[in-house]
Parts: structure tokens; C-alpha cells; sequence
């Protein structure tokens, strides 16, 4: 067979990515959510969220190891590519995406429910590997092996039992803490993550119970340092029950201005009409904040 052979980026090699410009703006801005039933109000900081970014990777991995460990996974599957029959390893991610997408078709016609969350990797070489925390019936290493081999030509696959979310987390954790730099480079935008739709069997672990559909939602535009002065100048009074020094907790008072509001208290803010209210910055999302809750960073 011949040498699957594609894309522009065939002579590709890794090198060192430039960091985005956004990294540089991490945490310039804020977000103040004031509560709904209570005179409550919580200031986060604006983040990039990139791999890039040394303050976001933590959080964003743990995520990301909190939402794979959200689907019980039982097995884990690593998938190698063939570097004798690619180009560079952009194509053979490219011809791994299509081998992939064949080996899960395959796979649930022949046993039913599969479901994965999948991670992608470097070697020391250079060539990229994939990572499968999967869940579903028992699937015999000979099979995966037939299979992976007759879709990408590459023979090398391992399974291992995952014995608990523990041991997920640790097996998973140590792909995020690597530079992913050089892997996102030859994704050319794909995720460095996928998660199957019905993956996910119960929800992630949030900050303190917090539930962004309770406030309402504003971007500021001065960092977290000068909107909690704002929010001492304006004096309302400052807590954080969680210690956690991520999220800072205020009570309002009522004849108090929020900021980044024009003249809004908390006493006047619900009492006008549906969003959008009128403000020095737009609302980020109207009484339903649900959208938003994927960009909070906890």
C-alpha cells in the first residue's frame, strides 16, 4: 500500500508555537454576577483559557479531568500511528481522525453502546499517539488491534482496565501537564479533546455549589484588584466563605451602586424591564446566565 500523503504541512516538524496574544491580556478584565434572590454579588476574573497561558492550563486540565472522569470510564485505549506510511505527522493525524472515526462506527455496530472521551499526544518523536478513557461492553485487544491496522496500518494498540476515577485522573493527568504546544500546532485548530455526546453521566464538580443561572452577568472593564476597590469604595462590604481566592464574595447593599452599572443598585436592578439593561458594558448573558457557564473559570 502506498504512503498516505496529504496537506500542505507534510514537512512539518515540531517546533516552538508562538504564544497567543490573548495570554498576554489574562486576567485585564473581570466578570460581576449579582444574585437573583439575595443582595449577593461575585467578582471573577476574565481569563484566555489557553494551553499557552501558565495561570489557565491548571484549571482548564482539571476541567477537563473532572468532565472525562464524569463518564465512569472502565478502559483505557492507546492508538499509535505508522510513521513509514505518512508524510509528517500532520497527515498522520489526519489519516488517525478518519481511522478513528471507521474503528467507532465499527465498534458500535458490532457491540452496541461506545462511548469515549479521547486526548491527543506526542511522542519524543515527534509523532502523535491518541488516549481513550472509553465505556461499553468488553472489547478483546486482538479485535482493536485487527481493526486499527486494517483502518491506519498501524498494528500497535494497548488496552488497560481503569480500577477507579482515581486512577483515571492520575493516568489522564499526566498528558495535560506537557507542553501541548507542538501537538496543538499540527491539530491546525482541531480539539486537543473529544468527548463522545452521551459521554458525560453526571455533572461536573462546581465551584462552592455555585449555579450560574442564579445572576446575572457583567463584564467590567478593570481587572479583579480594581473591582473589588470599587466594590469597597462603593462600600459594600467584602467576604469570601471559601478562602479559595479564585471567586470573591460581596454582600450589596441596597442603595449601593454596582459597577460597571449606569447608577444600578441591587434594590432597582430586577425591578426593570427584561434585559438588555442598560450599562457601561453590555450584560454577558440575560436572566437566564446558563450560557455562560462554560466560559466560568473556578
Amino acid at each position: 500500500m502506498t504512503a498516505f500523503q496529504t496537506s500542505k504541512n507534510s514537512n512539518w516538524t515540531p517546533q516552538h508555537v508562538l504564544t497567543p496574544s490573548s495570554v498576554s491580556k489574562c486576567g485585564s478584565g473581570a466578570i460581576l454576577g449579582v444574585k437573583k434572590d439575595e443582595p449577593a454579588a461575585v467578582i471573577i476574573p476574565t481569563t484566555c483559557k489557553s494551553w499557552h497561558c501558565p495561570k489557565c492550563k491548571k484549571p482548564k486540565a482539571l476541567r477537563l479531568i473532572d468532565k472525562i472522569c464524569s463518564g465512569d470510564p472502565e478502559r483505557m485505549i492507546t492508538l499509535t500511528c505508522n510513521p513509514k506510511i505518512v508524510a509528517s505527522p500532520f497527515d498522520a493525524i489526519t489519516l488517525m481522525k478518519l481511522g478513528w472515526g471507521r474503528l467507532v462506527r465499527k465498534i458500535r455496530h458490532d457491540f452496541g453502546e461506545f462511548e469515549y472521551a479521547l486526548v491527543w499526544e506526542l511522542t519524543k518523536r515527534g509523532w502523535p499517539h491518541i488516549h481513550v478513557a472509553c465505556r461499553g461492553k468488553y472489547i478483546a485487544h486482538s479485535y482493536l488491534k485487527y481493526w486499527w491496522a486494517s483502518f491506519t496500518q498501524a498494528p500497535v494498540v494497548n488496552i488497560t482496565k481503569i480500577h477507579s476515577e482515581r486512577h483515571a485522573a492520575r493516568y489522564l493527568g499526566k498528558y495535560f501537564v506537557k507542553d501541548q504546544g507542538a501537538i496543538l500546532r499540527i491539530l491546525d485548530g482541531r480539539r486537543l479533546v473529544q468527548i463522545s455526546k452521551a459521554w458525560s453521566l453526571r455533572d461536573e464538580k462546581s465551584f462552592g455549589g455555585m449555579k450560574p443561572s442564579d445572576y446575572t452577568w457583567y463584564r467590567l472593564n478593570f481587572n479583579t484588584s480594581l473591582a473589588i476597590s470599587e466594590m469597597v469604595r462603593l462600600h459594600h462590604s467584602r467576604c469570601d466563605p471559601n478562602g479559595k481566592g479564585k471567586l470573591v464574595w460581596f454582600m450589596l447593599e441596597n442603595d449601593s451602586v454596582i459597577p460597571g452599572t449606569d447608577g444600578l443598585t441591587w434594590q432597582s436592578l430586577f425591578a426593570l424591564h427584561p434585559p438588555p439593561y442598560k450599562c457601561n458594558s453590555p450584560p454577558l448573558a440575560s436572566l437566564d446566565a446558563s450560557p455562560l457557564q462554560k466560559n466560568l473559570v473556578f
